[in-house]
């Protein structure tokens, strides 16, 4: 009896021992494949980010286009998967971005023929003479931008019947948003930066335009619900119990 308890303990020492081994062994390829697939998660970071700094500096001459253009790609895409989501219909999505797309084709191709910045200049010369003349298209720019932007704040304060308040808030709005488009079209740019420039507002104005237009046309949320619920199980098992009901009447409760 004793031996072959001593075998027993002996088979237990072995198989405690081999299995030790084994886990040793899986730890080893656990931590080898997890490295494995770090290095594989790197490269597939890697190879996007990498040619999107390439290509802005490619083609606009700065690595910084290649971090706004690619950013403004991955979160403007972001954002219009979640409409999509939301079931907004793809064709108003594709609108949206043609229309994104025109929009910053034409600025582009206006910045390129630098015609805002030649119209400042000439309007500064005759308006504002006594400015200095390097900065003078700025000054015009910003001064035209902030006027422009004041007025459609006050017509859209009248329009949509904002009060008072929502009026001077609309027209300061505007006026700021007017400052910064001002100064932006007022200076002379390189082509490629034209280019770049144009590019980046369609990618801003993609999502924006997808959200204000959903944002007017709404969102069904009964019919997002509906394409979440299983009406036609829930309606066809209340017809079977109905149906059984019928064919078995209850008994009165004892």
């Amino acid at each position: 009896m004793a031996a072959a308890v001593r075998v027993g303990r002996a088979h237990v020492s072995l198989a405690r021992a081999e299995f030790g081994e084994i886990l040793s062994e899986g730890k080893r390829v656990g931590i080898l494949a997890g490295i494995a697939f770090g290095l594989l998660l790197f490269a597939g970071m890697l190879l996007p980010l990498g040619l999107t700094l390439f290509v802005g500096e490619w083609l606009f001459g700065s690595i910084g286009w290649g971090v706004l253009l690619g950013a403004e790609l991955t979160i403007g895409g972001a954002i219009v998967l979640v409409f999509a989501a939301l079931y907004v219909p793809s064709q108003r999505i594709a609108g949206r971005l043609l229309a994104a797309l025109v929009i910053g084709i034409i600025v582009a191709v206006l910045l390129v023929l630098d015609l805002p910045h030649r119209a400042f200049t000439s309007l500064g010369a005759s308006v504002v003479p006594s400015v200095d003349p390097g900065p003078r298209p700025l000054v015009v720019g910003l001064a035209i931008g902030a006027l422009i932007g004041a007025i459609l704040g006050i017509l859209a304060g009248f329009v949509r019947r904002l009060g008072g308040g929502g009026t001077l808030g609309a027209a300061i709005g505007l006026a700021i948003l007017g400052l910064l488009i001002g100064a932006l079209v007022a200076i002379d740019y390189s082509p490629a930066v034209a280019v770049a420039l144009g590019l980046a507002l369609a990618l801003a104005l993609w999502p924006t335009l997808v959200g204000i237009d959903t944002y007017r046309r709404g969102i069904d949320l009964e019919a997002l619900k509906n394409r979440f619920y299983p009406r036609l199980t829930v309606e066809t098992t209340k017809e079977t119990i109905e149906w059984v009901r019928k064919q078995r009447p209850l008994g009165p409760k004892s």
